[in-house]
């Protein structure tokens, strides 16, 4: 048995090599989903997986059964996995990185390596600067330029590898689960996360935490203590760092509760943030730091308690965490025009949603009761139109069948209102995957790009302003494209869609999906500025999904949204009646 057992990133690594491997081989894809579930549970959970397996108490975790188990426990004892080491002499490790780059795949890594012996990506590289893709059945000069553009993306994502980030969604449950524990301690004041994860960003390192208290020693030995933690890096009298079993970095902080809004609002940041506000102080002669405010002239120290006495030592108005990036919010704390930022509560309606007629997981009656939890008052169904075979897109006379469907349950469920509608493609020639006399039928139509990202700036943004002016097109689903630690964003004129969403009256999205958050902070904000009208969409695909609905509300209080500039904020009947050009 190894002197250390496997972390919980380890062993989901491990497991998500294995999963890939079998991707690569052809095996059951119900095989492959059985592996990624437990990698996606191993990455998360909170104490170590390790010891739960040598206690027998692994299969007590949802989707968790006796052959992961098995090959946990074979890893900790043996520090190897027989399949694994099966699978490895089959196919070379480098053709996984080859699988996952952006329009290759299991099928034709595979391909490129049975016909051309094309083992990484360096090879890959090799062979499309020598012209040899071009030569194989099926593939031609297109292919090799596909080919050479997501090598490039591939190398610059390794070369920022060392400032890797998580998904928000990710790291901040793990966040709130400290913070729980830390307001919970007898000797607790206050506590909360601070950082790039307070400030709501898209992406976050690690966690940092702050907590007010006269017993520092109390807290430190309570925390240092909790199984959540893999390792003790660094501890001082009001200072730790850790690691989880989730492999994140961990900061702790102490503080007498009288300086606890200074140190949050030194450790929320920004550090531009930051910068510019001492800035700000100095020429009122004050001067700021993570414990006190300084009168310069007196040499007196005052201790704030909260973020807010802070900024009111400044003579500004409260600045919520999501808006210091230094974009202006200091000059519009000063004179009054801080945003009244948007809220979850505002949200009336989703006009995103999925259920198993396409890529959902869940049925229409199981969403439709899932959206009523959270509390919305309409929710339009937008399955995947004909083209979209990949996303389990539905034909024609299917949709017409759902139609009807939606309506049977909508006269039957109260408490929620139904809508009819479709995500439908828009396909790489800029038409749309439904005729008009389709659309027509709908209550609410969505439209977004799923294929031909590698086009011209000119060509996306045609294809997107071309479906906008369609009359039953209301709004363009995930406007960019992105997929976050996955693909950039198209390239696409954000001044140009804004314009013609104002002159079509047509929406734009911001996209709840985790690793979507599209459109962006700074493409909302934009957008905004120039009149264009969002609404902010679950694209639940599983009624757990509409969850996420706050992260893309984070995401546009980033973007300086207010509620009067979401459609959906308000009731259906307020924009039931079609689009409204400007």
């Amino acid at each position: 048995m190894p002197a250390r057992l496997p972390s919980n990133p380890q062993l989901a690594d491990l497991f998500q090599t294995l999963a890939d491997y079998l991707a690569l081989d052809g095996q059951s894809l119900y095989r492959i989903l059985a592996y990624e579930k437990a990698v996606a549970l191993f990455r998360v959970h909170p104490v170590s997986v390790a010891e739960m397996a040598l206690r027998g108490d692994l299969r007590d975790l949802p989707g968790v059964g006796q052959a992961i188990e098995t090959k946990v426990i074979e890893f900790i004892t043996t520090g190897r996995l027989a399949a694994l080491d099966e699978m490895s002499e089959r196919y070379p490790e480098g053709l996984l990185t080859v699988m996952h780059l952006p329009g290759v795949g299991p099928k034709t890594a595979r391909k490129l390596w049975g016909l051309a012996h094309i083992s990484d990506v360096q090879a890959l590289k090799e062979a499309c600067a020598d012209g040899r893709i071009r030569g194989l059945p099926g593939m031609g000069e297109k292919t090799e330029q596909n080919f050479l553009r997501a090598v490039e993306t591939w190398e610059t994502r390794v070369a920022e590898a060392p400032r890797a980030r998580r998904l928000l969604t990710e790291v901040e449950p793990q966040a709130a689960h400290f913070v729980e524990i830390l307001r919970a301690l007898p000797a607790t004041v206050a506590a909360d996360y601070a950082g790039s994860l307070r400030r709501r960003r898209s992406m976050v390192r690690d966690i940092d935490l702050v907590v007010g208290s006269n017993d520092p020693s109390s807290i430190m030995n309570a925390f240092a203590a909790l199984p959540e933690l893999h390792s003790i890096e660094e501890r001082g009298d009001t200072k730790l760092a850790a690691i989880t079993h989730t492999g994140l970095g961990l900061d702790l902080r102490v503080v007498e509760p009288a300086s606890y809004g200074d140190l949050l609002q030194h450790f929320t940041g920004s550090a531009s943030h930051n910068v510019a506000l001492r800035a700000y102080a100095q020429r009122r002669g004050l001067k700021i730091n993570e414990y006190n405010v300084q009168h310069v002239e007196t040499g007196r120290l005052t201790t704030c308690a909260t973020e807010a006495e802070v900024y009111a030592m400044l003579d500004l108005a409260y600045i919520e965490p999501e808006l210091r990036e230094n974009q202006g919010e200091i000059d519009a704390a000063a004179t009054g025009a801080l945003p009244h930022l948007i809220e979850l509560s505002d949200l009336k309606g989703d006009l995103h949603v999925h259920s198993d007629w396409s890529d959902g997981r869940a049925t229409l009656e199981e969403m439709a009761l899932g959206a009523r939890r959270a509390g919305l008052e309409y929710m339009c169904f937008c399955d995947h139109s004909h083209s979209l075979s990949v996303q389990g897109g539905i034909t024609a006379e299917r949709l017409l069948t759902q139609i009807e469907t939606i309506r049977e349950l909508d006269a039957r469920i109260d408490g929620i209102r139904l809508l009819t509608g479709s995500e439908v493609d828009i396909l790489v020639d800029g038409t749309l995957d439904w005729p008009d006399d389709i659309l027509a039928k709908l209550d609410y139509v969505t439209a977004s790009i799923h294929s031909g990202f590698g086009q011209p700036r000119d060509q996306i943004t045609c294809r997107l302003t071309g479906a906008m002016r369609n009359p039953y097109v209301r709004s363009i689903g995930h406007p960019t494209g992105r997929l976050l630690t996955r693909r950039d964003s198209y390239d696409v004129d954000i001044d140009e869609l804004a314009a013609v969403a104002v002159e079509t009256g047509t929406f734009l999205e911001i996209n709840a999906s985790p690793d979507r958050l599209d459109l962006s902070a700074p493409m909302s904000r934009r957008a905004v500025d120039l009149g264009a009208t969002l609404v902010v969409c679950s694209d639940a695909h599983h009624p757990d999904d509409f969850a996420n609905l706050k992260l893309a509300i984070w995401e546009g209080r980033r973007g300086w949204l207010e509620a009067k500039r979401v459609a959906n904020t308000g009731p259906w009947a307020s924009f039931s009646g079609g689009k409204t050009p400007a």
